[in-house]
């Protein structure tokens, strides 16, 4: 019995921080608020966590392993490949900054607040970006898998994915377009063919190109 009320309290104190992170976010939030809410002591809340840094990934961990999960049937459920490519780019760096009144934020300012380090756990991180390993070697032409031996597109997507969750706050219309994603499909995929997403790019001038088709220079 007594395990159960235990349960009941932390769960109320996680619900309480979710609803006070997504109302006023990570910085402005105090542990005093999240036990008002919560209806707990503030000395209660230390039974059950050492700092509201642990609270936060206590509920961001679940929150982005589910969006990712998401993200991950939906894109196996797309059978082309560029489809399915633009569609975990668009998920990753527009869907998911924006989810939940851009709930992402909270991690964000969580981490600016740490030492190097310190009470970092990298687990979330590392099994994203193996999800993402996995998704994106299954949209691309074999040639091209050799970008991922070393996971660093993988990580390069998630230190974007950072930036565009901190632009979500500071300037929401200017979130990640179909244009970006389409030009770095056309990266991935070795620059073959970029759809054309106007009628009017068709007939407009054409400009000097920066980029060498078909071919990544390190393929060579």
């Amino acid at each position: 019995m007594a395990q159960i009320k235990k349960e009941k309290t932390r769960n109320a104190i996680l619900a309480a921080a979710y609803r006070l992170f997504m109302k006023h976010g990570y910085h402005r939030t105090t542990l005093r608020q999240i036990a008002k809410v919560a209806g707990v002591s503030l000395s209660n809340i230390y039974v059950y966590f050492d700092s509201k840094y642990q609270i936060v990934f206590e509920l961001y961990d679940p929150w982005m392993k589910e969006r990712i999960e998401q993200m991950t049937a939906e894109a196996l459920a797309i059978a082309d490949k560029r489809a399915r490519l633009r569609h975990i780019i668009l998920t990753l760096w527009r869907e998911i900054p924006a989810a939940q009144n851009g709930f992402a934020r909270n991690i964000m300012q969580a981490l600016s607040t740490q030492v190097a380090g310190a009470g970092y756990d990298p687990k979330m991180i590392d099994w994203i970006e193996r999800r993402l390993t996995t998704l994106i070697s299954g949209c691309l032409p074999p040639d091209h898998r050799r970008l991922l031996r070393s996971r660093n597109v993988p990580h390069v997507l998630m230190m974007a994915f950072d930036g565009f969750v901190i632009n979500q706050g500071l300037n929401p219309v200017a979130a990640c377009t179909e244009e970006v994603a389409d030009v770095l499909c056309a990266f991935l995929l070795g620059w073959r063919t970029v759809p054309a997403r106007r009628k009017a790019a068709a007939t407009a001038p054409r400009r000097p190109s920066l980029v060498r088709p078909v071919a990544l220079a390190h393929d060579r």
